[in-house]
């Protein structure tokens, strides 16, 4: 004996599988823009020395991406006055004192792709190191995923992409951080 209910249930189940899917993709989304939505307002918190040396809460840092070609980086701020072996070094000053400013340094690969993102941060006094080291974990925790306090350090190895090492690398007479992004292979 054929039930006609029968032959209705295939097409309902297909119906509910693709809604299902359907829904699990609307999901997927509204997390992605949620995780965006948090980065972006992060960033927008993080104050005017984060913004000036990561430039937009967009690719990796300073709009970088790993293996971009090291000819292709378009930084505008002036040479640093010391060059390392291997890649570009650059200065930003926060101020006209000479005393607050961030040497950034662009490190490639063998194959002059963009491997690594260092920032050596230097400020006038030491009380202003940990609200900095604070703007920037908020900023880097919100964008790479929660960090790991190691000693004095502070890790960012969740990403897929991206490992990042922020460290208090303070002297009494040079306060300041050191933070490390590098490719992850």
């Amino acid at each position: 004996m054929k039930n006609p209910l029968n032959k209705l249930i295939v097409p309902f189940l297909g119906i509910f599988i693709f809604l299902n899917s359907c829904n699990q993709d609307k999901q997927s989304e509204n997390k992605e823009i949620a995780k965006n939505e948090a980065v972006v307002s992060a960033w927008e918190d993080s104050g005017d020395w984060v913004q000036k040396l990561s430039l937009s809460p967009d690719k990796v840092i300073r709009n970088a991406t790993w293996g971009q070609d090291m000819t292709s980086l378009q930084d505008t701020l002036e040479l640093a006055e010391s060059q390392p072996e291997k890649g570009k070094s650059y200065t930003l000053y926060f101020d006209d004192t000479d005393l607050n400013f961030s040497d950034i340094t662009y490190v490639p690969n063998d194959q002059n792709k963009l491997q690594e993102i260092d920032f050596d941060i230097f400020v006038e006094a030491g009380e202003d190191v940990p609200p900095l080291i604070e703007h920037w974990k908020n900023y880097l925790d919100a964008k790479f995923g929660p960090s790991e306090l190691k000693g004095k350090s502070i890790l960012w190895t969740k990403n897929n992409n991206t490992r990042i090492l922020l460290e208090n690398v303070s002297t009494p007479k040079d306060p300041g951080i050191k933070i490390s992004f590098k490719a992850v292979n």
